[in-house]
């Protein structure tokens, strides 16, 4: 019996190294076959959590001798301890996937015009929002060349914004 939870504590750490090597392309094929959003770190977290409960099974067997449903349930406390942590932490390293902040949070914050602003049309801005780097589409009253420091008076879109100079000296 021991043998068996030995191939489980290696088919874990397989499901591990696979997880570390394919990464998203892993997760994507682990969140087609089952339903429901199960996250980053769900993968390298499963293997985890099967190698503790092999080797921790093999290891209440042969180390201390213990009937087979005491190492099952040893195994499965294991699973669930180290599945865990494994989980947490691959979640604090990858991070919870928070949405960008809201279009609330552009009004009045200062960027600066990488392509110019035509009469009428639009450029692009770059802003630094809640610590987050983003390219606007920028439109303004006058044209307005590259490298102009500007600030959002209106959001248009999810993707578009009303800019004005941050020096309005600049257009005399």
């Amino acid at each position: 019996m021991s043998t068996a939870f030995l191939v489980l504590g290696i088919l874990g750490l397989t499901v591990v190294l696979a997880g570390l090597l394919l990464g998203e392309l892993l997760d994507g094929a682990v969140d087609a076959a089952v339903p429901g959003d199960l996250a980053p770190g769900a993968t390298p977290a499963a293997g985890a959590a099967l190698s503790a409960f092999g080797f921790g099974g093999a290891l209440a067997l042969r180390g201390e001798d213990l009937p087979v449903g005491v190492a099952c349930a040893l195994g499965i406390l294991g699973a669930a301890v180290v599945g865990t942590a494994s989980y947490r932490l691959s979640r604090s390293l990858v991070g919870d996937g928070v949405p960008p902040p809201g279009r609330e949070a552009l009004y009045g914050v200062f960027g600066l015009l990488v392509t110019p602003v035509p009469a009428g049309g639009y450029g692009e801005a770059s802003f630094v929002v809640h610590g987050t780097r983003r390219k606007l589409s920028a439109r303004a009253d006058h044209p307005l060349p590259v490298g102009t420091p500007v600030y959002v008076l209106d959001v248009l879109s999810a993707t578009s914004v009303l800019v004005a100079p941050a020096d309005p000296t600049s257009l005399l």
